[in-house]
């Protein structure tokens, strides 16, 4: 395999060594598939592609043998009628017939394993104040945000499912022209190539978008276009549209990719509901004129000491951690 030239699709998905690395068989292959990427970055794009054609034929191991077939074709011969006593080879050993019940088998097993593969589901999971960062198979690059989940199945890598937040980076597929969906409970987007940011949370959710076009399908029915800044945020529950308005600091929206939450003149409510959905606490005002401290600057978002240590700072307030809760006051 490794003298081979790869030029176009047919090239690879009748290449057993690429059938192997797509389906994740024989680390030989896999090695060597995963180094002929690096070493050949300009057949990215084709190497997807014919991935996308084999996604899909997960091979069962059941075939069906060779004596099954002869029996079927002898049963055939004895049936058909001829005028031609002259005597002739069994078709099984004429090598011309041989290599046609070759194909027959190998058809038969084909259609076998089309039919009776089933999809798996893959999951990405994050816990409390983790980040992770993820490549999907078709070249997308995903952060997945702390407290989130992210599923797609293996005959569908183009669609994905998102429970809290995550930030895509679609891999454009100029071939097929394929869409990229990220479905949640209120909505599905659709990309064909682009960057934007998803906060599913809270009973509703948020879509911000940073590069390119994509459209919003709410679950209501209505679609919205969507140009670089805007941002929309949509509730099933309610069926209506909580937020819809244009940013002009894209990094107030991106900035926990970095590790950090950016806040400028953000409520101290608003701002601990985010702190809440990062580590998986409660925050408890015991005033309610803290709620309303504005809070400007940078937070980390995989640090909680550090984290209530600078908002102590930033709003001037008293911050207690006690079993998980924050118990907030004025100084």
């Amino acid at each position: 395999m490794k003298n081979r030239a790869y030029t176009n699709i047919e090239d690879l998905i009748n290449d057993a060594s690429f059938v192997n690395w797509v389906h994740k068989k024989q680390m030989a292959d896999i090695d060597f598939w995963d180094n002929w990427l690096l070493e050949n970055p300009d057949k990215k794009q084709l190497v997807f592609d014919a991935k996308d054609i084999l996604i899909g034929v997960k091979f069962n191991k059941s075939f069906v043998s060779e004596q099954k077939t002869f029996d079927a074709w002898e049963k055939f011969e004895k049936h058909a009628t001829s005028t031609d006593k002259v005597y002739k080879i069994p078709f099984y050993k004429n090598k011309k017939y041989q290599g046609i019940a070759a194909a027959i088998l190998l058809f038969i097993a084909v259609s076998a394993f089309y039919f009776t593969s089933k999809p798996a589901t893959i999951v990405h999971k994050t816990a409390y104040g983790e980040i992770l960062d993820i490549k999907l198979p078709d070249g997308t690059k995903v952060k997945l945000n702390s407290n989130s989940v992210l599923s797609y199945n293996d005959h569908d890598l183009r669609e994905v499912v998102l429970e809290g937040e995550a930030f895509f980076n679609v891999e454009k597929k100029p071939v097929t022209n394929a869409k990229f969906l990220v479905t949640t409970d209120d909505l599905k987007v659709e990309v064909y190539g682009t960057s934007f940011n998803v906060n599913k949370r809270n009973t509703r959710t948020q879509v911000f978008l940073e590069e390119g076009s994509i459209a919003l399908k709410l679950k209501n029915g209505i679609q919205k276009k969507m140009i670089p800044g805007d941002l929309v945020s949509y509730s099933y529950k309610t069926d209506k549209i909580i937020e819809e308005k244009r940013i002009l600091r894209p990094e107030l929206q991106t900035s926990w990719k970095n590790g950090s939450l950016i806040f400028d003149r953000s409520t101290l409510e608003s701002a601990m509901s985010k702190i809440e959905d990062t580590y998986g606490i409660t925050a408890i005002f015991e005033d309610d004129d803290s709620k309303n401290i504005l809070i400007t600057g940078a937070v980390p978002t995989q640090n909680l000491e550090i984290c209530i240590k600078t908002i102590e700072k930033s709003a001037q307030v008293a911050i207690v951690n006690q079993n998980n809760k924050l118990y907030i006051n004025k100084n």
